[in-house]
């Protein structure tokens, strides 16, 4: 994924504002959103569910915003479960998969899309993260625990309500819903030769196919050392940035200009 490039520079404040137009679904629950009066005063009110801090730095939120723009445009996936909304304080950190999503699969029967975001200063750094997260988030106990909490929090009023219920019974066989299961992993992370072009050409597409096929591999090299359970879908999903400190910076001031703290 890329942003793109605009009179010679990476388009970042774009990529930050853009961020802050996902706010109201991400963060209010399927129940809330038709409701609110107004589309400014619903983000002002999803802002506010993020963080109140300005210790931002070392916070996920933004990792796992871009993670769920991503999926919700480039794969038609419906959020089922706003896990940001269901934290207990605005500074708390969302604890498990940073996503719970669903599509309709050709068969007509749902897939379920539990996420992994991560946003370094260093692609090593955000590779080793997401495979230690993975392998404890896919092991059986924490799935079916994760499988509970998204059970508990399904609205009557979701649309696949009931057919994510059914999918996640407590009876059903880990393996009938594994097969349902895609994971996207999201890697966001500093890459020098962003700052190498200034327009996106044949040139830089080709540059991004490589890092993207360099992170792959690290990816896979890193999971290979415990396996995962097998036929799992892992979507990955690169964005090399120009400075990532920046970007979280950019974020930072869009998102309290939404609280109304600018």
């Amino acid at each position: 994924m890329c942003p793109g490039y605009d009179q010679n520079r990476w388009r970042a404040e774009e990529l930050a504002a853009h961020l802050c137009r996902w706010l109201p679904e991400w963060a209010l629950r399927y129940g809330e959103r038709p409701d609110t009066a107004t589309m400014m005063e619903m983000a002002r009110r999803a802002a506010l569910k993020v963080y109140a801090s300005d210790a931002y730095e070392g916070r996920g939120e933004l990792g796992e915003l871009l993670l769920h723009a991503v999926i919700r445009h480039e794969f038609e996936t419906d959020i089922a479960v706003s896990k940001i909304f269901y934290k207990d304080s605005a500074n708390d950190t969302v604890k498990g998969f940073d996503c719970v999503h669903i599509s309709q699969a050709a068969d007509g029967k749902l897939d379920l899309w539990l996420g992994e975001a991560k946003l370094y200063t260093r692609r090593s750094d955000a590779i080793a993260s997401a495979a230690e997260e993975l392998r404890e988030h896919l092991e059986r106990k924490y799935l079916r625990d994760e499988f509970a909490m998204v059970v508990g929090k399904i609205e009557a009023t979701f649309p696949f309500a009931e057919d994510l219920r059914e999918l996640l019974d407590e009876e059903r066989p880990l393996d009938q819903i594994v097969d349902r299961l895609r994971v996207p992993v999201f890697l966001a992370y500093d890459a020098k030769f962003i700052q190498e072009f200034q327009k996106v050409d044949d040139e830089f597409v080709a540059a991004m196919e490589a890092e993207a096929k360099a992170a792959r591999q690290a990816l896979i090299d890193k999971l290979d050392q415990a396996p995962l359970p097998q036929d799992l879908v892992i979507d990955l999903i690169v964005l090399p940035v120009e400075n990532k400190k920046r970007l979280t910076e950019l974020f930072h001031k869009e998102l309290r200009q939404w609280q109304g703290q600018a």
